[in-house]
């Protein structure tokens, strides 16, 4: 079973329309999809914008569904350097929190430098990183660019960077990459990933660019491609899933 975790419905739209037989279903006080979507049993879920929406919708969804795989999908904004622009294509290699820590004066100071792990599994600390299932994303890497190829978008692997504030200005843009290394900009996934690693319960996380961080320009964002790509490449890869599982 693979649950698909996204903020808002117009990121699910294109997906919704493929989910037969379906079931709708309560969730935490949330609908909750169920069916068959592209040869894969599926969830799919709504969370709710931001990092508390989306760690109570991941933790309904765990308990409910129990899944094998957990991604999270929708529109992200692409950070100066990361070569992507809108309508391409953008892969987790992890998630990371951009703001969970305290600004002091000598600089930003992120949950491993105050001791803090937010979540202790396994023997395994984890603070502001949460790194992808490594045999999960080398079995969706090659159906990916496949697709990315054939569709004639750019393809970036790479830390995405989960904000409560998002980066409006270039001097916040080039701060949270200079610190993270974030090729791409969310405000859900590190939230969904902190709770895939508290069951110990491997993620992936996709995101179609639809704007660019840093200076706020409306006029040149489009959520609608952003969500499109996404959904695409979703399609694709749960098409194509059931034919590698010797690789996951």
């Amino acid at each position: 079973m693979i649950a698909l975790i996204a903020a808002v419905p117009q990121e699910t739209e294109l997906l919704r329309r493929f989910l037969s037989p379906c079931e709708v279903l309560n969730c935490g006080r949330r609908d909750i999809f169920r069916g068959s979507l592209f040869g894969q049993q599926g969830l799919l879920l709504h969370s709710g914008v931001g990092k508390a929406n989306a760690a109570a919708a991941a933790t309904s969804l765990i308990d409910f569904g129990r899944p094998s795989l957990v991604v999270s999908i929708g529109c992200g904004g692409a950070y100066m350097g990361s070569g992507l622009n809108v309508g391409d294509l953008a892969v987790a290699s992890e998630e990371v929190y951009g703001d969970e820590g305290v600004r002091a004066p000598d600089g930003f100071l992120d949950m491993h430098s105050l001791g803090l792990p937010l979540v202790q599994r396994s023997g395994i600390n984890f603070y502001n990183r949460f790194p992808v299932n490594a045999q999960f994303l080398a079995k969706a890497r090659p159906i990916l660019e496949s697709f990315a190829a054939a569709a004639g978008r750019q393809l970036a692997f790479g830390p995405f960077v989960t904000v409560s504030t998002g980066a409006g200005t270039d001097a916040a843009a080039r701060e949270l990459v200079d610190r993270t290394g974030g090729i791409c900009e969310n405000m859900e996934g590190a939230a969904i990933a902190q709770i895939c690693a508290m069951h110990s319960l491997p993620f992936l996380a996709i995101r179609g660019i639809s704007n660019h961080t840093g200076h706020r320009d409306l006029s040149q964002w489009n959520i609608k491609k952003g969500a499109e790509v996404a959904q695409l490449a979703v399609r694709a890869l749960l098409s194509d899933w059931h034919e590698r599982k010797d690789s996951a």
